[in-house]
Order: structure tokens, then C-alpha cells, then sequence
């Protein structure tokens, strides 16, 4: 009887032991979690934080895509943020972009005009600023392009592919519904028709391309008849055009010179517009929280 009591005596002491071990990594584990949400919350918050720099800088963009609706309200939102980083002096803009939706040109124009009148906007060309990358350019003064830019192409185009050929042997065919005898004046089946193709210059092309001249005109104080010199879709290689479309031959990096020397001690600090992606939980939970437990303790 008294050797069952010192086994049982034992026993029972090697249990409390291992309770007690168990007790301590499960406390480990919950501070392990603790921490491990804390840190997220940290990466979280400087994820989405403007930027991390902490001294005056100047917040440049390269415009290096074709120009979209969804393209131009990324940068202009990263723009507005920006607006209230006290340390965000001044906005450089980089054009490498050969243009594109005219829609979304007119609006990136727009808010340039807005947004250069709260904290100023600086353009500079490195390789092109052309037809719709060029309509957003002229907002600002004074355009600065390396001499070997291009710019230009002001004009308005519709490209139209047709594919019926290759229809016809593949076996597709055409068969839509429209109500409205200008419903459907564009089909990949066929060619545009004279009808077809007066219509769309008439109610799209030549609309978009006198919008497109004014906007340029005014942004650029010339009158409409001396830009329709430049604006029959030639591109043309900046110091060509200097005094005209472009006002100022430099280099990147007297560029950003000049802007050191009017603000002082500054950085220049590339935004992305590609969204950062937060870490994952690296602590992998096991269904069996007690078999992990022992594993820990072995």
C-alpha cells in the first residue's frame, strides 16, 4: 500500500511537472502571437504611410505607361495624399509615355492645373511626351525635355482592325442587333464605309482633336493656328520644337540640380503606385494544439 502511494506520489508529480511545462510554452505561444500581431500592425501602418522618409523631399513620378482612366486616378490619388505630407515640398513628373485615352489626358491636365496652384508640379521628358502624354503636359510651365525627347503627335486616331478573312475560315460569323441607323458604325467584319467613316470624323475624331488644340493652346498661350503647324501628328525631337512645345533643353539631373538649389537640402523620393503587399502570419497554427505543445517540449 505505501509503494502504491509513493508511485502514485510520483506520478502525480511528473503530471504538475508537465502541466506546468505546458503552461509555459502555451504562455510562449500567446506572447509569440502578440508579437507577431504587432508586427503586422507596424508593417501595416508604414505600408500605408505616404512614405518613410522623414526630412523635406520632392516626390517623383514616372509617367511610363500608356495613358488610362484607371492609370491616371492612381497617380493622381498617390498626388493627394501627398498634399498633406508637410515634408512633400514639391512634385516631380517624369514623362516616358507615348499617350493615350484622350478622356483621361483631359482629366490629368485638369488636375495638374488644380493641384500645381497648393504645391508645385515640376515635368520633365527623358524619352517621350506624346499625343495624350503630351496633352497632360502642357497643364505645367516650363516643360523641360532632354534633347532627344519626343514630342508631339497631336492628333486624334482610331484604329480599326478587320478580321473577316480570317473569320471565313475559321467558320465565325457576324450576326448582331442594333435599333438606330448609327448604332453600329464600326464592325471587325468590315471595312468602314464612306458613310461610316464621315460619321466618326464628324462625331468623334475631329470633336476630340479641336479639344485636344484648345487645351494645348491655352496651356501653351499660342494661338490655334500657329499650334495646327505642330499639330498635323508629327512627332518631333525636343530642341526642334523649343519655344514652341517645349520650352527648356536640360538633362535629369540638372534638373533636379535646379530644384536643390531653389529648395535647398532635399531628397527626391520615387512613389510607387503598385500596392504593397503585407506579410503572413508566420506562426502555423496546428489543428491538435496539444500534440504541438509536446513536440515544443520534447
Amino acid at each position: 500500500m505505501e509503494m502504491e502511494n509513493e508511485k502514485l506520489k510520483a506520478e502525480l508529480k511528473i503530471f504538475k511537472i508537465r502541466a506546468l511545462k505546458e503552461k509555459v510554452v502555451l504562455f510562449g505561444f500567446i506572447i509569440l502571437i502578440i508579437a507577431e500581431i504587432l508586427f503586422l500592425a507596424a508593417v501595416f501602418k508604414k505600408s500605408f504611410a505616404p512614405t518613410p522618409v522623414t526630412k523635406p523631399y520632392v516626390a517623383v513620378f514616372n509617367i511610363n505607361k500608356t495613358i488610362t482612366v484607371d492609370y491616371i486616378n492612381k497617380i493622381t490619388n498617390k498626388m493627394n495624399i501627398l498634399l498633406k505630407d508637410k515634408n512633400c515640398k514639391e512634385y516631380l513628373l517624369i514623362f516616358n509615355t507615348p499617350g493615350g485615352s484622350p478622356s483621361a489626358s483631359d482629366e490629368f491636365n485638369a488636375f495638374l492645373k488644380w493641384i500645381n496652384k497648393k504645391k508645385r508640379v515640376n515635368v520633365y521628358i527623358e524619352s517621350m511626351a506624346a499625343s495624350g502624354g503630351y496633352y497632360i503636359i502642357s497643364a505645367i510651365k516650363p516643360i523641360i525635355a532632354n534633347k532627344n525627347a519626343v514630342v508631339g503627335s497631336i492628333g486624334v486616331i482610331m484604329p480599326h482592325f478587320v478580321i473577316k478573312k480570317l473569320a471565313d475560315k475559321i467558320g465565325i460569323e457576324e450576326d448582331s442587333l442594333a435599333i438606330g441607323k448609327y448604332k453600329e458604325p464600326v464592325s471587325l467584319f468590315r471595312k468602314f464605309s464612306p458613310k461610316d467613316k464621315e460619321y466618326l470624323k464628324t462625331h468623334l475624331l475631329l470633336p476630340t482633336y479641336e479639344n485636344f488644340l484648345k487645351t494645348v493652346a491655352q496651356d501653351r498661350n499660342i494661338s490655334v493656328k500657329k499650334l495646327k503647324k505642330y499639330a498635323d501628328g508629327k512627332i518631333y525631337v525636343a530642341n526642334i520644337v523649343k519655344g514652341v512645345l517645349v520650352d527648356k533643353i536640360s538633362t535629369l539631373i540638372e534638373t533636379k540640380e535646379e530644384i536643390k538649389k531653389r529648395l535647398g537640402d532635399i531628397e527626391f523620393y520615387e512613389i510607387s503606385l503598385e500596392k504593397k503587399k503585407l506579410p503572413f502570419f508566420n506562426i502555423k497554427l496546428s489543428s491538435d494544439i496539444g500534440e504541438a505543445l509536446k513536440e515544443i517540449i520534447k
